[in-house]
């Protein structure tokens, strides 16, 4: 099969000299660097906007991403004998970001303030925009009361059903003072401008995304995985990447502000969009999660997994809400 996909890299000009796995794709190794090639599915039009704005990004020679490459005849998307379509990336030798490395984090989130200050300086139409946004706070609620409310009517209840009775209420409440202090400082009005103004976020930024090159001395963060690009409030991509972090860091003080503090090194950010931040970081969004894929799936069988995420999700409630209280913005 690596063999069979190698054979695109022909309509391309290159040849393979050896192949290996990579994130889902063929890695294919040659003389002009390594490519991965992975079949294509999606939406061409999405494609050409996402291939625009990667050469953009590339054109600054601030940060590496997975540019999408052009066959010999021009065309983004290649397709073998059986019609099978294929794109091509440019790939580099890279390590994973490491939550437990300081330097990554920090890296990281200088990385992604620059990538917000590029995409506002070179706006990008058609790019699509998050209407759910404007009122997620309070559809959030009202899907984690459905998952209560079906817990309560069942008669036998599981481990994590369970602890989902005996965590709610604190955690709801949570969610509650979110929507409140959401409509009394007017955050809808900020998503809608944001959005009008076409402010682009990179829609999924989180350390499976970023990546650190070594090349010619020194080493440089690759960005990669920007199909879910929309407009929306950017300052959300740095709450996705803080969470995962501080998640795996049981909700660290200084290590949390400190990453706040590296972001508004690099990028100007309004009081509002701050105050967006702080609501995000103080929302249950892992409970709520948690509960929603819970009641979206199977509810006969619960896996472990979902059990072990629900009680350290508990265990670091305190912890969370301590480190939003800590915040200085």
């Amino acid at each position: 099969m690596e063999n069979k996909n190698t054979d695109i890299l022909y309509q391309y000009g290159l040849e393979t000299i050896k192949t290996g796995r990579c994130r889902g794709a063929v890695a294919a190794y040659t003389d002009e660097g390594i490519f991965l090639i992975r079949a294509f599915s999606g939406n061409v039009k999405r494609l050409e906007l996402e291939e625009k704005l990667l050469d953009i990004i590339s054109q600054t020679n601030k940060i590496y991403t997975d540019n999408i490459i052009r066959n010999e005849a021009g065309e983004l998307i290649s397709e073998d004998e059986a019609g099978k379509k294929f794109i091509v990336r440019k790939w580099y030798n890279a390590t994973d970001c490491d939550l437990k490395n300081h330097s990554h984090i920090i890296r990281a989130v200088k990385a992604l303030a620059l990538l917000h200050n590029i995409m506002n300086e070179n706006s990008i139409n058609d790019v699509h925009s998050d209407d759910k946004l404007v009122k997620e706070f309070d559809r959030h609620n009202m899907e984690l009361k459905r998952a209560r409310n079906y817990i309560r009517s069942k008669r036998k209840k599981n481990e994590f059903e369970l602890m989902i009775i005996g965590s709610f209420d604190e955690f709801f409440a949570d969610g509650e003072e979110v929507c409140r202090l959401a409509d009394m400082i007017h955050i809808e009005e900020l998503i809608k401008n944001e959005i009008k103004n076409k402010r682009m976020m990179h829609g999924a930024y989180n350390y499976h995304n970023v990546l650190f090159v070594e090349e010619k001395g020194r080493t440089d963060v690759l960005v990669t995985n920007f199909d879910r690009v929309r407009c929306g409030v950017q300052i959300r991509d740095l709450y996705d990447f803080m969470r995962k972090v501080l998640e795996k860091n049981s909700w660290d003080i200084k290590l949390g502000n400190e990453i706040i503090e590296e972001y508004l090194k690099v990028r100007t950010v309004s009081e509002q969009e701050l105050q967006y931040l702080r609501l995000k970081l103080k929302y249950p969004e892992k409970y709520w999660k948690l509960l929603n894929h819970y009641y979206n799936n199977n509810k006969a069988w619960i896996p472990d997994k979902d059990i072990e995420k629900l009680k350290q999700v508990i265990m670091q409630h305190e912890k969370r809400l301590a480190f939003v209280n800590s915040v200085k913005i």
